[in-house]
């Protein structure tokens, strides 16, 4: 491909995928949830809905194993976000699962959900998901947490963001 046609192709997938356009706080939930869905292409998805004191929540579940989810709540009586959370169940034995399955899936969507939300403090976030290290984060929107609970089979890796 000639540079005179690169760079337009270039220019044109920036307009269409922003990088960075949600970190200064969500959207609606129904914008976020179809914005999520159209980005990550997700291959396994639902919706529960609103129960009593709970708004909706969408889940997606990305990998092989199926062992890599992304959900996003919704705050009750609103269309607003709580919460977005990527759960990876990291299977450190070979019980059925490949150990450390679906690490592709799970690098692919902490990257977007780090670069989209929280860019500032990228590196500190993947160098507590990788190094398996419980901790909190804040940037002047958001909130983040951390969370690691190793088990004797897999280890639960927990990172929630929630706009201040």
């Amino acid at each position: 491909m000639r540079l005179r046609n690169f760079v337009p192709l270039c220019l044109s997938l920036l307009l269409l995928f922003p990088v960075n356009s949600h970190a200064q706080g969500f959207q609606l939930y129904s914008q976020e949830v179809s914005y999520l869905k159209t980005m990550l292409d997700c291959p396994n998805e639902k919706v529960l809905a609103p129960l009593k004191g709970f708004g909706a929540l969408y889940i997606c579940v990305l990998g092989e194993s199926n062992s890599v989810k992304l959900f996003v709540s919704e705050n009750p009586n609103s269309d607003r976000v709580l919460n977005i959370g990527l759960l990876w169940n990291d299977w450190k034995n070979n019980m059925g699962y490949e150990m450390h399955s679906d690490l592709r899936d799970a690098e692919r969507t902490l990257n977007f959900l780090v670069d989209m939300y929280v860019p500032a403090r990228g590196a500190e976030v993947h160098q507590a998901f990788w190094d398996s290290k419980s901790v909190d984060f804040s940037t002047s929107k958001f909130l983040i947490y951390y969370t690691h609970k190793a088990g004797p089979q897999k280890d639960e890796r927990l990172l929630v963001i929630e706009e201040k």
